[in-house]
């Protein structure tokens, strides 16, 4: 995938140092913090089906069924699961 570079001027210190805090808060840092921000607001233009269509087709190209793609995230969930209940 190719990426691009955009630089933003003109915003308020108090912004900079806003978005400073959230990306602290997410755990990310500033660059991933406001890409991922970009990213949703323009993701939220498209349909659930455009949104959803990269997915699908990267569960075609796998090979799984359902029924192992279910049983798959069923483990996980549980290894999740197990790993919080062991804290």
């Amino acid at each position: 995938m190719q990426t691009e570079t955009l630089e933003v001027t003109g915003l308020r210190t108090e912004t900079l140092e806003a978005i400073g805090r959230k990306a602290q808060q997410a755990g990310k840092t500033i660059g991933e913090y406001v890409r991922g921000v970009i990213e949703t607001e323009v993701a939220s233009d498209q349909t659930f089906v455009q949104i959803l269509e990269p997915i699908r087709r990267s569960f075609d190209e796998s090979g799984l069924t359902e029924a192992e793609l279910d049983d798959l995230i069923e483990t996980a969930r549980e290894e999740v699961w197990q790993a919080k209940q062991a804290k």
